[in-house]
Order: C-alpha cells, then structure tokens, then sequence
C-alpha cells in the first residue's frame, strides 16, 4: 500500500509529532508499506530512513502551505493521505495538537477574566481555524482523535458527526523507555545533580506556560517551606529566565533545576515522578514515557491521557491546573517510598497495554478500511 504522511518538518529533533512521525514511519516500512513523506523541512538522515522524500518550497504563511500540499498530492495520488493537522487535504486528518478552539478555551483558563477580552487570537491561530474547518468540510475524511477528551472538543465545539471521528490513543517505545536503564542512568544522573536521597520530581517540555511550569514551581515553594527532602528537575526549553526568578520568589530556588535539551531517557531513569500539571495537552506522550519509565505521573484532567490511569494507582490526576496547594500535597504523598514503588510498577503495566506498536496496528486497520471503501466505490 502506498502511503502519505503529511507534516510541516519531518525532523525526529523538533518535537512530539515529528518524533512519532518518524517512528511511525519505520512501523509502516517494517510492515512493508511504501512510505511517502510530503513535508517542507527534512532531518539530513531523513533520505536514510527507506522513505520516499517529497520536499515542497516552504511557504509563509500556513494558509498558502496547506494550499500547495493539496496541489502537491492531488498529483501523488497515493492509497491513503495521513496529515498530522498541516494540510486539508487528506483522507485521515490526525491533529497531535487537538482541537484549536478547545486549545483557545484552555489557555483562556489561566488568564484572569479581566484580561480575556485583550486575549486576542493571533494571525497562526486564525489561519489554523480556517485549516480545520476545510479539514472537517472534507465530506469522506476522518479525524483521529488522541483521546475521549478530544473526541468531545470536536463533537461539542466543532460540530463533527460520530462516522467522521476515530479514537486512536498515543503509543510509546516500551524499549527505548524502560525501568531497565535505571541501573546504567540512575546514579550517574544524580550525581551531576548533586542528589543524596532527595526524591526526584521531573519534567520535560517545550512550551512551559502551557505545562504550567509556574504551578509547578509554586508548589515545591510550599514543599522546600516545609523542608521536603524534593528536588524537581525541568527540562526541554531554555528559555526560563522568568520561571528562575519565580522559583526564587517562592523559596524554592535551591530545590529546582533547569535544563535544556535533554535526552530523556537519562532523567526518566533518574526520576522518581513525573509531573505535568498541564493547562492542556491531547494524550502527553511525556505521559506515557514516563510511565513506560516505571515513573508515577502526576497530572491533570485537561491531560487526555490521564483518562488512560486509575486515580490513586498510576498517580494523581487533578481537577484544577492552578490548585498549586493540591499539587503540592501530592507530590508530598509520593515522598513515601512503598506507596511510589507501588504506583511505579502499576505505571509500567499500563504502559504495556498502550505500545506504539499497538496504535501503529490501529491505523493499519483504517488504512485497509479507507482504501476499501475507495476500492468499493463507497
């Protein structure tokens, strides 16, 4: 079967989806499908891979890129179009992102009410609209949805029937995050930290105001006040002067390091929970690695994959992204050694039922399921 994989950058450094999409591509060539990949930017190794490479000029602006994909692919005429939200013209529209209305409303959440009529939607944030609703207007198309979560964004803000929606929920490499590589990393990471016997928090994002980093920080305020033996490690953006000086506001300045770029499955392994206290996020892979790490997470319920544990048993799952005081008293419950060890091998288990094989498997099924109906005339 030939097949298109459709996005922006197809660079495994870039983030989440260009990580899973490279990925998800050697899935596909391991099952002997012809993988063509339609992108604007390539990874230099990217001709390596055993994909067939389709490099377009990129445009500007996102209207005029989603504008020359469909030009593009009308031409290519694969078995089965799969565009990870940059285009809108495609058989399965898989937006890592979720739903840009539902991600306007979340971010709207931690802005004060008086302040919400300044918010303004930027020109991306226009442009990204108007994509997604040519996406839904597709009348054979159907859009994955990475959790319920975000399934019920796009029946309730978006209108979209129940044929024209599929839930696939995120996958993960259950070798590449694994508790076997605490022997090799645990030790070693924690010395470069400088650690005895603290426990150790951990957190890798790109975008820390919308991971809610200040949350975060504010709660190992209360924590370090109390003299926790805590320490919190945040890493994946270097820009974090304001979030160094809010842990210093908070008190909690000896207790938090920032990092950049890390390979994550050092600090997993050095981890002893996970926390993403996020305002809002489809299905976090950072969530299902860390449980794959044999990591308790403690989230939130604007976290998709929080729909994925049992409250208590793979961690916490809060109610209210900005409830620092709640945050806190969590992550003071997994101090106990025995209650942590308990979540941590209930947390690999999970991650057992959600591999990244096991998804690769579900959207075969709806390649084979489109390209039947394309046969059939349907």
């Amino acid at each position: 079967m030939k097949v298109a994989l459709v996005l922006e950058r197809f660079d495994w450094r870039k983030g989440g989806l260009e990580s899973w999409t490279w990925q998800f591509a050697q899935q596909l060539r391991s099952k002997g499908f012809e993988v063509n990949v339609v992108a604007f930017e390539f990874h230099p190794s990217a001709q390596d891979e055993g994909v067939v490479i389709h490099q377009l000029e990129m445009p500007r602006s996102r209207l005029a890129r989603a504008e020359a994909l469909e030009k593009y692919l009308r031409n290519l005429n694969p078995d089965v179009i799969h565009d990870m939200g940059v285009g809108w013209y495609a058989d399965i529209f898989h937006p890592h992102g979720g739903s840009t209305l539902a991600t306007r409303q979340h971010n709207l959440m931690r802005i004060p009410r008086w302040r919400r009529f300044t918010f303004l939607r930027p020109r991306r944030h226009r442009e990204m609209q108007e994509i997604e609703q040519r996406q839904h207007a597709r009348p054979d198309s159907v859009t994955v949805a990475v959790s319920n979560m975000v399934k019920r964004h796009f029946q309730e803000l978006h209108h979209l029937p129940e044929r024209k929606l599929r839930v696939i929920y995120n996958g993960v490499d259950l070798e590449k995050y694994s508790p076997g590589h605490r022997t090799q990393y645990r030790d070693v990471v924690r010395a470069q930290l400088g650690l005895r016997n603290e426990v150790l928090y951990f957190l890798l994002a790109h975008n820390l105001r919308l991971k809610n980093a200040s949350t975060l920080i504010r709660s190992m305020g209360l924590l370090a006040a109390k003299n926790k033996p805590v320490h919190l490690v945040i890493a994946g953006n270097d820009r974090t002067d304001s979030y160094v000086q809010l842990a210093i506001k908070s008190g909690a300045a000896s207790r938090v390091t920032f990092l950049g770029l890390v390979d994550p499955v050092k600090y997993y392994a050095a981890a002893d929970v996970c926390v993403l206290p996020t305002w809002y996020d489809p299905c976090s892979l950072f969530t299902l690695e860390a449980w794959a790490a044999g990591c308790p997470v403690i989230t939130t319920r604007c976290n998709g994959a929080s729909e994925l544990m049992i409250d208590g048993i793979h961690g916490y799952a809060l109610d209210d992204p900005a409830d620092h005081v709640q945050l806190a008293s969590k992550m003071d419950a997994l101090i106990d050694d025995p209650l942590r060890a308990k979540m941590s091998d209930a947390a690999r288990k999970l991650a057992l039922e959600h591999s990244f094989a096991r998804q690769a498997s579900e959207f075969i099924a709806l390649y084979e399921e489109i390209r039947n109906a394309k046969q059939s005339g349907l």
